[in-house]
């Protein structure tokens, strides 16, 4: 099948899922009530820069995503997929910029800068994936079909180096997103993802989505 592209979509960057990834526990206002009038200023200015953060990030984005549809078959050797006979495969991306401009940040000192932007990039690379995420739903439904939830080389029982057999599949150069030989995907701030198309899609092992996680204090759990 030939590759589906999505280019300069529009995603929402939560300021309290950037607030959740950096550890603020209270979210967006929350827990200022019972704090003293010099801390709830100091997080109200920690607030204020985490929204300016978000706000440089989406002047930054430059978002793309690409998809196959084919079948686990093509990913020779792997037992995660053996026998599904319907796989999308997806790599998406929020582009270089935003990581560029964090980098420079960095170099001049300006490290809270730098980490709040990259934090704002994080949720953006995952609002992205949860789009393209979309798109495939979206085209499964109009063949009368269900998806599985993303599954993500480097999660659960998926080797991380099997990111180049994705990459085999998917010609991902084609929005810009490449692999390093360590089977890291450049920019950095890109998602790989495989999702199970059928009637009764299959719970695959190697299932990322924190809806599947136990660990109910992980930070970087997205909320329902």
């Amino acid at each position: 099948m030939e590759p589906v592209i999505s280019t300069d979509f529009e995603v929402e960057i939560p300021l309290r899922e950037v607030m959740r990834l950096l550890g603020r526990r209270g979210g967006p206002g929350g827990g200022s009530g019972g704090l003293r009038e010099g801390a709830a200023a100091r997080e109200e200015h920690i607030e204020r820069n985490i929204s300016g953060a978000i706000e440089r990030a989406h002047d930054l984005l430059r978002t793309a995503g690409i998809y196959v549809i084919g079948s686990g078959s093509d990913l020779r050797g792997s037992s995660v997929f053996e026998g599904l006979e319907r796989v999308a495969y997806c790599v998406c991306t929020i582009g270089p910029a935003l990581e560029e401009e964090a980098t420079r940040l960095s170099d001049e000192g300006e490290l809270l800068r730098a980490v709040l932007l990259d934090a704002a990039g994080s949720v953006a690379a995952e609002a992205v994936a949860e789009y393209m995420d979309g798109c495939i739903r979206e085209e499964a439904a109009a063949m009368g079909l269900k998806t599985s939830c993303r599954a993500s080389p480097g999660y659960g029982d998926w080797d991380v180096r099997e990111q180049a057999k994705i990459f085999r599949i998917v010609p991902a150069e084609r929005i810009g997103v490449t692999l390093s030989e360590s089977s890291m995907m450049i920019p950095r701030k890109s998602v790989s993802f495989a999702i199970h198309i059928d009637e009764r899609p299959k719970r695959l092992r190697s299932e990322n989505s924190c809806r599947n996680c136990d660990q109910a204090d992980c930070p970087y759990r997205l909320l329902e």
